[in-house]
């Protein structure tokens, strides 16, 4: 490859040339090599621009004396070798013209200078937030015609250079071939290249660029959102290749043959496998791209990187994450999927019992495990029981994609989270109402679940006696034969608040004694009765009376008290007599007559032995 060589300092035509290079490529380049240095530290410039014959120009300019001196090299043809960037610092470049005539074509472009990775990593480490953003305006210049140029503003010329080094770097090898630049412009409005580097003082000018060009400048500002969207999914990918210290990954991936020069897929697998943490939508496209591609990433690398996608962690993973590794495992080998499960069990075995793990991780090694084709029967009632809990807890944040995934393809895991939920939705209804209003969360047909049925359905309108009973038939269970359902039902209708005494006598006579003394309703009655405001009318006295007939036994003391004043008829003189023509049969005549219940009720705290201390116990009437 032969490069002529060109040096100008500014005067009219050029201080020195390698024979042969055409007056046509001489016009283009010399406006090209004019030079405005800064005042104070002259910061010179690398800098690659493209011709008008469809050459490039690579060129180092630097003050000189009380001027400037270019010294470039003309790139025809074919872009092969180094990246033009790397010339940056290299000794190749000359500070004045050679005295000796005419200077001779090179074979390559003047060789890298140093490398210094650690303040390379540095620089990363510190621009890392703005890395996404940038790797997609990138992308969009190198093939979108008309796309916005970047501006990069940093005080230090190397620091231009650095952008621009990782800008080459993460192209397809030919596509940073070709991307302009240069490390400082005086007058960046006015330079002609892709990626400019600008000096802080001169950035005013670029305010309000609009889509015209995009400002990097991390000395000052936020960083900018990482780009969304799958086009912008290669950027993100690079950016976490080179947070995580991986560069060498670009150029691995670029030996993959066939790949689409911007799909994520390759990159986001060798990644992966090197252990580079990504999201979930990276994480899909290297599964997807490797379950065509095993024998592009090895034997090794491919058990790496599904060793990584079958364990969770990070972002949670989404559904197209879960189909596609469902499919790269599928593609596996039985030996590979085999190893795989072996690894996993001791993580699936203790992530039950981990008191602090969450439902997302859980479910996604259930997923992975049935997968691999792993033995879960273990695991799964007591991986059941804490999907159960957090689904109640917090429903809207337990619903996410892997436990909506995990239910949805592990039916033995569905049939014992519901049977669970069923059992803690019977303690706390309106949770498992909140479950059914936040999430989308449904019930099957066929599964009969009484207490989860009538949380499903919820509180309906109207009359809530009439809702009720339109909960207990969304039951499918009768009260008399399962009378929980009856506690869940008025929960959910009542939810906290106390019904009217009307609202309880319908209860009490549609429903029995019986069954609410079965459920442990009837505190709920004696509250409609207690808590109705004093000299209630007939309503609250007749049901006070009526719970004292039938729930003498369960009443607390202080409960029967209220009640037997409220019985009495509110508003009118409490006498002896007329508290125990109340009282009714809860009282019974003491001495040998009453028979053997007298004895047992003597020790009971309840209302009837406050009946006792209260009357003396002696016969009524």
């Amino acid at each position: 490859m032969s490069l002529p060589q060109l040096h100008y300092d500014g005067g009219p035509g050029f201080a020195a040339v390698t024979p042969g290079v055409s007056e046509e490529v001489l016009r283009a380049a010399e406006p090209l090599l004019a030079y405005e240095p800064p005042e104070g530290a002259d910061p010179g410039a690398l800098s690659l621009s493209l011709l008008p014959d469809g050459s490039r120009l690579l060129a180092r300019t630097a003050a000189a004396g009380s001027g400037f001196h270019a010294h470039a090299v003309h790139l025809p043809g074919e872009a092969r070798g180094a990246l033009p960037v790397t010339a940056w610092g290299s000794a190749g470049w000359r500070e004045r013209t050679p005295a000796d005539g005419p200077p001779p074509a090179l074979e390559r472009i003047p060789a890298p200078g140093p490398y210094d990775r650690a303040a390379m990593a540095e620089f990363v480490a510190a621009r890392g937030p703005w890395l996404a953003a940038f790797f997609d305006d990138v992308r969009r210049i190198a093939e979108e015609p008309g796309a916005p140029r970047v501006m990069l503003v940093e005080a230090d010329g190397a620091d231009a250079a650095r952008w621009i080094m990782l800008a080459c770097g993460v192209l397809p090898h030919a596509r940073g071939q070709w991307l302009t630049f240069t490390t400082y412009a005086r007058r960046p409005l006015s330079a002609p290249q892709q990626l400019v580097g600008v000096l802080p003082r001169d950035a005013g000018v670029l305010a309000g660029g609009g889509r015209r060009h995009r400002v990097y400048e991390a000395a000052r500002g936020p960083a900018p959102e990482p780009p969304r969207g799958p086009a912008a999914l290669w950027a993100r990918t690079a950016a976490a290749v080179w947070r995580a210290g991986r560069p060498e990954l670009f150029a691995e991936v670029r030996r993959i043959p066939g790949q689409q020069p911007y799909g994520a897929g390759p990159l986001a697998a060798l990644a992966l496998a090197a252990g580079v943490p990504l999201g979930s939508a990276a994480r899909a496209a290297a599964a997807e791209w490797a379950a065509g591609h095993e024998d592009a990433l090895g034997g090794v690398r491919l058990h790496a990187l599904a060793g990584v996608l079958v364990r969770p962690g990070g972002e949670p993973r989404g559904a197209a994450e879960a189909a596609a590794s469902e499919r790269l495992l599928a593609s596996l080998d039985a030996g590979t999927r085999s190893a795989l499960a072996a690894e996993l069990r001791p993580e699936l075995l203790a992530a039950p019992a981990d008191p602090g793990g969450e439902p997302a991780p859980l479910a996604a090694l259930l997923l992975s495990a049935a997968a691999l084709g792993a033995d879960t029967a273990g695991v799964l009632p007591q991986a059941a029981r804490r999907l159960a809990w957090a689904l109640l807890a917090d429903p809207e944040e337990a619903y996410g994609e892997e436990v909506r995934a995990a239910l949805a393809e592990l039916p033995a895991l569905r049939a014992l989270v519901l049977d669970r939920l069923d059992a803690l939705a019977a303690g706390d209804p309106p949770a498992g109402a909140r479950l059914f209003a936040r999430t989308g969360f449904r019930l099957g047909a066929a599964e009969a679940l009484p207490h989860l049925r009538m949380c499903a359905r919820g509180r309906p309108d109207g009359d809530r006696v009439v809702a009720l009973d339109a909960l207990l038939r969304e039951a499918g269970v009768s009260p008399y034969a399962e009378p929980l359902v009856l506690r869940t039902g008025m929960r959910l209708v009542w939810d906290g608040r106390v019904p009217t005494p009307v609202e309880a006598r319908l209860l009490l006579a549609t429903t029995g004694a019986p069954v609410h003394r079965r459920a442990g309703t009837w505190d709920l009655l004696a509250r409609a009765a207690t808590e109705a405001p004093a000299g209630g009318g007939p309503e609250a006295a007749e049901l006070a009376a009526e719970l004292l007939r039938h729930f003498a036994e369960e009443l607390p003391a202080e409960v029967g008290t209220v009640l037997l004043e409220r019985a009495g008829g509110a508003g009118r003189e409490e006498t002896p007599e007329r508290l125990q023509d109340a009282a009714g049969p809860v009282l019974p005549a003491a001495g040998p007559e009453a028979g053997p219940a007298a004895g047992a009720e003597a020790g009971r705290p309840g209302v009837v032995a406050r009946l006792r201390e209260r009357f003396g116990g002696g016969p009524r009437g």
